[in-house]
């Protein structure tokens, strides 16, 4: 029977860059695969229903929300491939109807699990706040949700029109408390996984992504209506894809701020997967 790697990655705008060299994706350009290298199968969706079927065995490596890794102790990373920030992320915003000091209820974003950890952690430790939360499907018209504040991520957080409220860019809240970045996404698998040259494979994706941001913008600008010198800003300044040092000690953090705002019962230090 035929060898093949399940493949998870997020499907939002952020995610081109690493599936570009993997996928015709966005250049309509064939991949050509290594000829012994097992066939993979790519799947894209949310990042939450990518981390329930990491979980559930139905892929074999995906990009998932960084706190599924501490959460999963059988869970190692698979590659320094992530999805961070240092400073102003964009694309994951609290937009609130009450200075962030008075928040006393919080729609969560459904498609959200890092960041909605990551509001909480914020919200507590520089506002002083623990807000109830819901969770809710977001659309672009935040009018239907009657809280004090609402999480948005991804795709939708780059187009929501703000007016008329006040904005928190979780990426810059997160730095001006920590002086560190933020890792959202990880590169997960489980512990012994068999990957083949999945993680080189994904680290040559990710550099001839990166070479293509300018095409990648132009693809997908006119589809989202955004402006497309903003999104080739975005993929190239605002997004950081390498797990190095830096991110690595933002992660740390992360997880010793969840343990001590009591969201989590304990911490975890980080494992890599040994071919």
């Amino acid at each position: 029977m035929e060898e093949r790697i399940r493949f998870g990655c997020q499907n939002l705008i952020n995610a081109l860059p690493i599936l570009h060299g993997l996928s015709p994706g966005v250049s309509g350009t064939p991949v050509l695969e290594p000829r012994d290298a097992p066939r993979l199968e790519i799947v894209r969706d949310t990042p939450a229903i990518l981390a329930r079927m990491l979980h559930e065995q139905l892929l074999d490596v995906a990009v998932v929300p960084a706190v599924e890794y501490l959460r999963n102790t059988d869970y190692v990373i698979a590659s320094p491939v992530c999805v961070a920030c240092c400073g102003p992320v964009e694309s994951v915003r609290l937009y609130c109807r009450k200075p962030p000091d008075k928040i006393e209820t919080l729609a969560l974003d459904a498609n959200s699990l890092t960041s909605a950890i990551l509001v909480r952690v914020l919200l507590a430790r520089r506002y002083g706040v623990e807000p109830r939360c819901t969770i809710s499907g977001v659309g672009h018209d935040l009018s239907q949700i009657q809280t004090d504040a609402v999480l948005v991520i991804g795709d939708g957080a780059l187009v929501i029109d703000p007016r008329g409220l006040q904005v928190l860019d979780l990426g810059e809240e997160w730095f001006q408390m920590t002086g560190l970045p933020f890792v959202f996404a990880l590169c997960c698998c489980r512990r012994g996984a068999s990957l083949g040259d999945l993680p080189e494979r994904l680290e040559k994706s990710l550099e001839d992504g990166l070479k293509s941001v300018a095409d990648i913008a132009a693809a997908v600008s006119g589809p989202m209506g955004i402006d497309r010198e903003r999104l080739v800003r975005y993929l190239s300044h605002s997004i950081r894809y390498h797990l190095g040092l830096a991110e690595q000690q933002g992660l740390l953090r992360f997880f010793h701020e969840i343990f001590n705002c009591g969201l989590w019962h304990e911490e975890r230090g980080l494992e890599f997967h040994a071919q």
